[in-house]
């Protein structure tokens, strides 16, 4: 989501802004910059996935329902549905006076899931190089990894709080894109996209923002600029294009990498004329159909 006056969870949202003669908010101004960290996250996951290509592992699947039509909308609700409790939950803990609680929240997770992501990609060197990442020397790498995406969020600011979140965005996606089957996959992105618009709207990710400076959750949003963008959206645009890669290719991958971060530049842009705007529907759309288009373009197109 995106949001001027305020911050962002699952969308893009800007600073306070004066008021303009006509009493609009009329001075913020998108440019390429606010998209810097989604490019970086990008590319990063296009590293990323290539690395868990040549690993040649089994993939590990996450879901529970089969890969068929009914079985993938199944499979995308198991995944909303603990999104949407979650939002619930920060939303009434805020709402409650609980803000420490949900800081403490937002950072413990941060860290668990860096420290577990790293150990989870170092156990895959095995398939890369010759020698085998020991139990102790994983768990040390990943420890420093960690400490230092805590120390660039919460200590550095600016561009390395900004690059730092959408690096672990860019591990978590892959992480998924390589658990989750495509169509399944497919399916979770596009009710992501619908999910996301009625939750700023109509849901709790929306009274949250209206309830909160969001920048107060450092570790759940980064900033760039006057932007604000939640780390949920880095996550499902990182997914998106390691799909792209590691189901049909390098050419798919480029084209819904500049398919996502178009519609990402452009969900920043309606930060000129509203107040919020949802971070996922414009990017994820632009994104899978930069991708199919390739996908058939390059007659890859398979199930």
């Amino acid at each position: 989501m995106v949001k001027i006056g305020r911050t962002y969870v699952a969308m893009l949202v800007a600073d306070e802004e004066p008021l303009d003669p006509a009493g609009k908010l009329g001075f913020f101004k998108a440019s390429v910059d606010h998209v810097l960290p989604q490019a970086w996250g990008l590319l990063l996951t296009g590293l990323l996935s290539l690395y868990l290509e040549m690993t040649e592992d089994r993939r590990e699947l996450l879901t529970v329902f089969p890969e068929t039509p009914t079985g993938a909308s199944l499979n995308s609700l198991v995944f909303i549905l603990p999104l949407f409790l979650a939002a619930t939950m920060i939303y009434l803990l805020v709402r409650g006076g609980r803000l420490g609680v949900v800081k403490f929240i937002v950072r413990a997770s941060l860290a668990l899931a860096t420290f577990l992501l790293i150990v989870w990609y170092t156990s895959k060197a095995s398939g890369v190089t010759s020698s085998n990442v020991s139990e102790s020397v994983s768990a040390v790498i990943s420890a420093c990894v960690t400490a230092g995406v805590l120390f660039c969020v919460y200590k550095a600011g600016g561009l390395m709080h900004a690059f730092s979140l959408a690096s672990v965005g860019a591990l978590i996606g892959s992480f998924l894109a390589h658990s989750i089957p495509l169509l399944s996959a497919v399916a979770l992105l596009a009710a992501l996209a619908a999910y996301d618009t009625l939750s700023v709207y109509k849901g709790p990710i929306g009274r949250l923002v209206e309830s909160a400076n969001l920048r107060e959750f450092a570790g759940a949003v980064f900033t760039m600029g006057d932007v604000t963008v939640g780390m949920g959206d880095m996550v499902f645009y990182s997914m998106l294009v390691s799909v792209a890669l590691l189901d049909f290719g390098l050419w798919p991958y480029i084209m819904s990498s500049l398919g996502t971060l178009l519609g990402a530049y452009l969900g920043i842009r309606m930060l000129e004329k509203r107040d919020y705007f949802p971070g996922l529907p414009l990017a994820v759309s632009a994104g899978l159909l930069m991708m199919f288009v390739s996908v058939l373009l390059t007659g890859q197109f398979r199930w």
